[in-house]
């Protein structure tokens, strides 16, 4: 427990035996005075540093969002649910784009060494499953023997290129002093014609004239055979110097051949995966060898359980290459650390072979987070019918991509990632959470357009942006966009309850009526309204009220007819009715039901004393006090309002009450 308490403290830079620690940049050893040594200890510690970048050029971007428009291209989006599906499309045309792309690419990004390896992948992908144009050309369709030719061609390119740079800093550094080790580095790219040219200009003609005859026949190997068995027994070897042995036992096929002196010639020695794999191809198998063949002769020559007959590298990832490690089994997947062309060229051999350590960022890159590549290739891999990746490792592939873009602020870009997922349910949750995680309620020109891509290119339904939208507006507590992003969404019922519970008494109370009458009046239609709860006692109620509201204001700029002042009274007594039936939540609501109550009790008034005026046509002013209060009194003591409203009422209801009875009185004692 002391040790671990220990490593935490080093971890946090504290100090420990009276010397500061750090865990800044400088991750370097220390050793600490009265401490005991780590390697003591019964148990491993791993420490890693991921490093992220904080702010991303634009040429950095490029590498993510050039490549997912290239697969968005060769992409087809499938509608046939109310979530999209994005799936690849057969055929290798994609694989042709990767290849061009990253090619002009690599030489002006700044992550040149990730390019390089994505160069590296693509073009292999290219020479094993993409249009070769000598098979283009041909009119009938090629035998099996001709493809299989025409592939190791294009491989045999393939290592004589991704070999080209290593070998132009060797031959720089050896042409001079040691021109015979120039010699070989040319030959393990298959540059026989410049390693002939060296040979000559250095003296070596002999060298030169054998060098000339590899393109020859089996014989030539047997022969150079025979002369290293001779050297051998006259034990002549050991005057002739290793790297031109070297050579010979190269052009002989000889892998590893045992000089008279008890030492070894490693023909593979020093040369990386890559190289060590094309020497089987060009040196120790026949010309008409498959990749397959060639590719389980060198995978003889890594495994051997015998380490003394192991006489070539394993294929380490690139970024591995030079830094000591040997492969050690992992503990977690009991699989050794490989390369990824590696694995495509396995692949390539066995149509069953594992996708899932093929797939692995550990065996593209450094960063085992970085999942860019893995992504790419599995769905190109998808495109030619390669189906056998695990639901699981599938699943992290996908997630951790779309969360790798989305870190990056190129989240449009995680919503097409994840719409490659198969199962409906998944896909559709895992695209709406990351909508509300990014929509923003502000607009801006940048927002526009990734929505615009968003619905447009992939066909996500535009009301799933709206309800993101709305959640972002409940989060921040703006009830007003949030009611019209639930609109904008199709949410009616939620919509309706939103508005009534926060927003139409205020409109009420500030008068705001055209705010309240626009969303209401878009909530109406009955394809809407009918699956809305309680519409008939809340929306509607107030729709009413606002358009009663709205017609007494026209009869104000108009003469009106009796049959429209009819319609009013029908309207108006409706509410008064009515009115009483919308729920009340808190005192604000009670505040704005009770100004409507008295309104309604002006208005009705009003109706009935135009309705009953001596002279309903005249332009004189309505007598209020000639309401007939049979008519008034019912529809007012429905009215819900507060006490000092309802005595005001029945005060005026009872004057208006002693008023008929005097006139009656009067009537009757004049007759």
């Amino acid at each position: 427990m002391g040790q671990q308490l220990w490593v935490m403290r080093l971890m946090e830079g504290g100090t420990i035996g009276g010397k500061q620690t750090s865990s800044g940049a400088s991750w370097g050893k220390q050793v600490i005075s009265g401490c005991q040594s780590l390697n003591e200890s019964p148990f491993k510690v791993h420490l890693e540093k991921l490093s992220f970048r904080k702010k991303k050029l634009d040429e950095d971007l490029q590498l993510y969002q050039i490549p997912l428009e290239l697969k968005l291209k060769h992409s087809t989006v499938h509608v046939d649910e109310l979530c999209p599906l994005i799936v690849p499309n057969p055929g290798v045309a994609v694989i042709h784009d990767y290849a061009d792309w990253v090619k002009e690419a690599s030489g002006d990004l700044l992550e040149a060494q990730i390019v390089k390896q994505w160069s590296l992948t693509w073009t292999l992908c290219e020479a094993l499953w993409g249009h070769l144009k000598e098979l283009d050309s041909q009119l009938d369709e090629p035998s099996e023997y001709i493809q299989i030719l025409e592939r190791r061609r294009a491989f045999s390119r393939w290592l004589s290129q991704t070999a080209a740079p290593q070998i132009e800093e060797e031959v720089s550094l050896t042409r001079k002093d040691n021109p015979v080790e120039a010699v070989f580095s040319y030959l393990t790219g298959k540059r026989i014609s410049e390693a002939c040219s060296l040979a000559q200009q250095s003296g070596d003609h002999r060298l030169a004239l054998l060098l000339s005859q590899l393109v020859g026949s089996q014989s030539v190997r047997e022969l150079l055979t025979m002369q290293l068995v001779d050297w051998h027994q006259l034990q002549a070897d050991c005057f002739i110097q290793d790297e031109r042995l070297r050579i010979f036992a190269l052009l002989a096929g000889k892998p590893v051949w045992q000089l008279s002196e008890q030492k070894q010639i490693n023909v593979c020695s020093q040369l990386d995966w890559k190289r060590s794999l094309a020497v089987h191809l060009w040196y120790l198998l026949p010309p008409t060898a498959s990749i397959s063949r060639a590719l389980s002769m060198y995978e003889e020559a890594f495994q051997n359980t015998s380490e003394s007959d192991r006489y070539a590298c394993s294929p380490l990832p690139s970024y591995l290459e030079g830094s000591g490690y040997v492969g050690e089994e992992e503990q977690d997947s009991r699989r050794p650390l490989q390369d990824v062309c590696f694995h495509l060229l396995k692949l390539y051999s066995d149509r069953h072979y594992d996708l899932n350590q093929l797939l692995e960022p550990r065996s593209i890159t450094a960063d085992p987070l970085d999942y860019r590549l893995s992504w790419h290739l599995w769905e190109m891999l998808r495109a030619l019918n390669y189906t056998h990746l695990s639901e699981q490792c599938e699943g992290v592939l996908q997630a951790s991509y779309a969360g790798q873009l989305e870190s990056e602020g190129l989240w449009e870009w995680a919503i097409f990632v994840l719409l490659h997922i198969d199962n409906s349910s998944l896909r559709e949750r895992a695209v709406r959470e990351l909508l509300t995680r990014h929509c923003q309620l502000l607009e801006t020109p940048e927002s526009w357009a990734k929505e615009t891509f968003l619905t447009q290119k992939l066909c996500v339904p535009a009301e799933w942006i709206h309800e993101a939208k709305a959640v972002r507006a409940h989060m921040e507590s703006n009830r007003h966009l949030e009611a019209l992003y639930l609109f904008k969404a199709g949410h009616w019922n939620h919509c309706h309850k939103l508005i009534i519970r926060h927003l139409a008494s205020d409109a009420i109370i500030n008068e705001n009526y055209d705010y309240l009458k626009g969303f209401l009046e878009d909530l109406a239609p009955p394809e809407r309204s009918g699956l809305i709860q309680d519409w008939e006692t809340s929306g509607l109620v107030y729709l009413d009220y606002l358009r009663v509201l709205e017609m007494v204001h026209q009869i104000q700029q108009v003469e009106c007819s009796g049959y429209e002042l009819e319609q009013l009274q029908t309207k108006v007594t409706s509410l008064c009715n009515r009115i009483e039936q919308i729920q009340c939540y808190n005192a604000k609501d009670r505040l704005a039901q009770s100004d409507m109550a008295k309104r309604l009790a002006n208005l009705l008034r009003v109706v009935l004393s135009l309705q009953h005026a001596p002279d309903a046509t005249s332009d004189s002013t309505p007598d209020l006090q000639r309401v007939p209060l049979r008519l008034l009194a019912p529809h007012i003591g429905r009215l819900p309002m507060p006490e000092d409203y309802a005595l005001e009422e029945l005060r005026s209801l009872t004057q208006s009450y002693l008023r008929e009875l005097t006139l009656q009185e009067l009537t009757v004692g004049s007759h």
